[in-house]
């Protein structure tokens, strides 16, 4: 058994990252957070939005995801998500900024929809919070570089 895991992480516009990791968690849509070591059982689940932790020679790294699938099979995870941001690329005036125009939005919503729409748009804002919160309290890098080809984002296959 191999002792680490081939991680891929891909939204619609770019991939984000690749290369081997030892571990991997994330938050699923309806079953919490899944902690995926090498030689886990082979799944399909829904992942929620929240963060996307993965561990590189014991440093761990981090960046948000908004929705998605995740498929693991023998040693290779692969990250399906709608969308994912770097902690770096982050800016905590603005997410507050928009934080506090959702709820606004929120309080004068006058359909389910525009309350749905409001709702996501904090449920966006508290992810990136936690991201920003997290870089702050850990301090360890947050943004890797693919371990094959050393570019970031990742650009080898």
């Amino acid at each position: 058994m191999a002792d680490t895991l081939f991680l891929e992480v891909l939204t619609p516009e770019k991939k984000v990252f690749c290369g081997h990791v030892s571990e991997v968690r994330f938050t699923t849509r309806h079953r919490g957070q899944y902690g995926i070591l090498p030689g886990h059982t082979p799944l399909y689940t829904l992942i929620g939005s929240g963060l996307l932790l993965f561990s590189i020679h014991g440093k761990e790294h981090w960046m948000a995801l908004f929705g998605g699938i995740a498929e693991v099979r023998g040693d290779r995870v692969a990250i399906l998500a709608r969308e994912s941001e770097i902690v770096d690329s982050l800016d905590i005036d603005a997410i507050r900024s928009q934080k506090q125009m959702a709820e606004k939005a929120l309080r004068e919503a006058r359909s389910e929809h525009d309350m749905a729409l409001a709702q996501v748009a904090i449920e966006r804002s508290l992810v990136r919070m936690e991201s920003l919160d997290l870089a702050r309290l850990l301090g360890t890098p947050n943004q890797p570089r693919c371990p094959e080809c050393g570019c970031e984002p990742c650009t080898c296959y």
